[in-house]
């Protein structure tokens, strides 16, 4: 890194304490199970998301890539190469960096298809893109989170995408080894009967190396028949067979999961339960425990992301009426659950007005600049999509 930018960002660094935003950053909007923000080793701020114009089939979208025109900050943002971005008629999208410079981009097309690309931040300019495969899934609505990215410790990126099966949608798994991808296979192990779906692949790796993949299984938007399911693949590249998550989740759009490992090799992982009341359980060395839960809040797609110190932040929107559980509350809220304790810190709202619950935090276990700062996405209800981002430090 340049040391004069090491210096200013420091300096940047002892003044700060948060920055919201006072205007979007441009058209877009997120999702809670793929993330799509980093920083480079300069401290810029890149998101990659699609566009929707209306709900759900989102008619036009492409694929908008954003930097910050500083190296801290979050108010004022660039179009990165719009006539080269490859993702018309763009779906959910997921990013991850392989600590070369190189931003990997993940996402699915309503015509049908896994891509991926990359953003080279030394010129900010799209590569040309890759299909990894046919999917046969061309019906899915805004907030289908239909992929999941991440870079392992040597920079290989792990891609997951939901391919519609025999009726069923799967989860197909490659990683790209050299500059081939390797072959497509489905990875989820699990669809029960008429339990029709796998959907919303999250992934995280731990310190160890081992790569972690959660999703949800159920029948369609608004169910309460989900169950979440979790799989590992060992570092030696053997994955282990599934377990589920005790009692349902609710299913569909806009409810997760999301998923993080913290430094202690503590796996966090968030979802709603059938009445769409924020659940939060974790793993560690004695296996899986729903016994910290959080305070009650009844909202979509609880997300979670890192507090910096080792900790877990989880947000939510506000609350949806319980006799409406496709209804939306106003207000973006959070709180903390600090490294080595067991009880959550209240609920407070870190931005007001109509936003959707819909945020993706930025967090990697590997090629992790910056872990003081605390990134975060969201987009406004009103149509066309517009992208807020905001940040705190730590």
């Amino acid at each position: 890194m340049n040391i004069q930018r090491t210096w200013v960002v420091a300096l940047l660094l002892t003044i700060f304490t948060s920055c919201q935003p006072t205007s979007p950053a441009g058209a877009g909007f997120t999702d809670v199970s793929p993330r799509q923000l980093v920083r480079s080793e300069d401290g810029y701020l890149y998101a990659v998301v699609p566009t929707c114009s209306r709900y759900p089939d989102c008619a036009g979208a492409v694929l908008n890539a954003y930097r910050s025109r500083e190296t801290l900050g979050t108010d004022d943002f660039l179009l990165l190469d719009p006539q080269h971005a490859p993702g018309a008629g763009a779906g959910s999208s997921a990013i991850a960096q392989d600590g070369t410079g190189r931003i990997h981009v993940l996402w699915v097309t309503r015509s049908g298809h896994a891509k991926t690309a990359t953003i080279d931040t030394a010129t900010d300019l799209w590569s040309a893109a890759t299909e990894l495969e046919a999917t046969d899934w061309t019906d899915f609505g805004q907030g289908d989170a239909g992929v999941a990215l991440v870079a392992d410790a040597a920079g290989r990126p792990h891609a997951f995408w939901n391919r519609r099966i025999d009726g069923h949608l799967r989860i197909r798994y490659s990683v790209l080894e050299g500059a081939t991808w390797s072959p497509p296979v489905t990875i989820d192990d699990v669809v029960q009967g008429d339990r029709r779906n796998a959907w919303h692949p999250t992934a995280a790796f731990a310190p160890d190396g081992t790569l972690w993949l959660a999703w949800l299984e159920g029948i369609g938007n608004y169910v309460d028949d989900g169950i979440i399911h979790v799989r590992t693949r060992a570092p030696n590249g053997i994955w282990r067979a599934s377990q589920s998550i005790p009692g349902e989740a609710m299913t569909g759009i806009d409810n997760g999961p999301s998923m993080l490992v913290t430094g202690d090799g503590v796996v966090h992982l968030a979802f709603n339960d059938t009445g769409n009341l924020a659940r939060y359980w974790y793993h560690d060395a004695a296996g899986w425990h729903g016994d910290r839960q959080p305070p009650e809040t009844r909202s979509h797609n609880p997300s979670l992301g890192p507090d910096g110190k080792g900790g877990v932040f989880l947000y939510a929107h506000g609350t949806v009426p319980a006799d409406d559980l496709a209804g939306h509350g106003d207000d973006l809220f959070t709180m903390r659950l600090p490294a080595g304790q067991a009880t959550w810190g209240p609920w407070t709202r870190i931005v007001a007005g109509r936003f959707d619950c819909s945020v993706s935090t930025r967090w990697a276990q590997f090629h992790e600049p910056h872990p003081g700062l605390r990134d975060y996405a969201y987009w406004s209800d009103s149509y066309p999509n517009d992208l807020w981002i905001g940040m705190n430090i730590q």
